[in-house]
């Protein structure tokens, strides 16, 4: 493979490690992010051309590049090319062992199909017919693309807001394990295979309804009647779900996003903090990154938009820093460049416990 993994001031083993896709002018790379310090990360390592990475080890990524996947071993710099696909990846998502690869190709015309790869067969689930042109909620209401295993491997949620609602699970085989026109935003536990999501029960801009969970003793109701459920993530512990909702304070355009925390034992959601922001992303066990916004004037996101600002919230002391984004890739938040967002995060490593690593940067 073309694909070239580029090292500098690595730290192999460090408490918590990222990584950040990013589109240059000349080839999409993805950046190794190490966020020990949740407010001050730096550029450890480059991969390119690659359009997605997932960690296997804190020294061994899997990754995709247009129809290719590969490994990258960080420690020798050595690239193996894993498979070939039928299509080019447009999004995509490994397994956690990295076994299996499920992603969505566009064909020329607009049309869409989702595959699964796993043990060398390339299975094409659906496919689509081109949707056409059409409006949208602004990206506070996400998430749109959802392609995600389960923590055990074994399923597969799939989720494509435009143009279908209908959220799905489908098994190793291709078939289809779970079907709901209702739901949506889902999240995976952290263990296992159960699968949290919202169950609408009221439509529009800003859709509400309850959490219910799914797994093999089938769907039930977690908590009632929440005023949103945006870009839901399961904590590793597995003891609660981040995510931002909308509050009401601008009249006639609802209002302006907060991060909520649900607790899954006591099934209570409370409001986790005061700042504008949406797109939680754990970036260690205790600490997500999240994309602040200012007031403007009300469009498809309601009366805030992204600001080109990171958030950094610690759960355990509930505080807010900006985070310093000035030794990520030079020209990040440059003219000719998309501004800094959780959007483009694809998965994070944290050193395991035991570990020699020092502890993680609190806020």
């Amino acid at each position: 493979m073309a694909t070239k993994v580029t090292c500098g001031d690595s730290r192999i083993g460090a408490t918590a490690l990222a990584t950040y896709r990013f589109d240059t002018a000349t080839s999409p790379l993805v950046e190794l992010l190490d966020v020990s310090n949740p407010v001050k990360p730096y550029l450890a390592c480059t991969l390119m051309p690659a359009s997605g990475a997932h960690f296997l080890s804190d020294t061994k990524l899997a990754f995709w590049s247009g129809s290719e996947l590969g490994t990258a071993d960080l420690a020798s710099g050595v690239i193996t090319r894993t498979a070939r696909l039928a299509a080019i990846v447009g999004t995509g998502a490994f397994s956690p062992d990295g076994a299996k690869f499920a992603y969505r190709h566009w064909d020329d015309a607009g049309g869409m199909s989702l595959h699964l790869y796993s043990a060398g067969s390339d299975r094409t689930l659906y496919v689509r017919e081109p949707i056409g042109g059409h409006g949208g909620t602004g990206l506070s209401f996400g998430p749109f693309d959802q392609v995600a295993f389960s923590a055990d491997g074994s399923l597969l949620l799939d989720r494509y807001a435009f143009g279908m609602q209908s959220l799905t699970v489908f098994k190793s085989d291709g078939s289809v394990a779970f079907l709901s026109a209702t739901a949506t935003n889902g999240t995976w536990s952290p263990v296992g295979k159960t699968l949290y999501f919202l169950s609408l029960n009221q439509l529009g801009p800003t859709p509400s309804g309850d959490l219910h969970s799914w797994n093999a003793d089938g769907e039930q109701a977690v908590a009632l009647n929440l005023n949103g459920f945006f870009w839901p993530r399961t904590s590793p512990d597995g003891t609660g779900i981040v995510y931002n909702a909308s509050d009401n304070s601008i009249p006639g355009c609802g209002g302006v996003p907060h991060l909520w925390r649900l607790d899954l034992n006591t099934r209570r959601a409370t409001q986790i903090s005061q700042s504008i922001s949406s797109g939680p992303f754990f970036i260690q066990p205790t600490v997500v990154w999240s994309d602040e916004q200012k007031l403007s004037p009300c469009g498809p996101g309601g009366p805030s938009t992204e600001d080109g600002v990171l958030l950094a919230h610690d759960l355990r002391t509930g505080r807010d820093a900006t985070v310093d984004t000035t030794l990520l890739l030079p020209g990040t938040g440059g003219q000719s460049s998309p501004l800094p967002s959780t959007y483009f995060l694809l998965d994070t490593w944290f050193a395991p416990a035991g570990s020699t690593a020092g502890p993680a940067t609190a806020i």
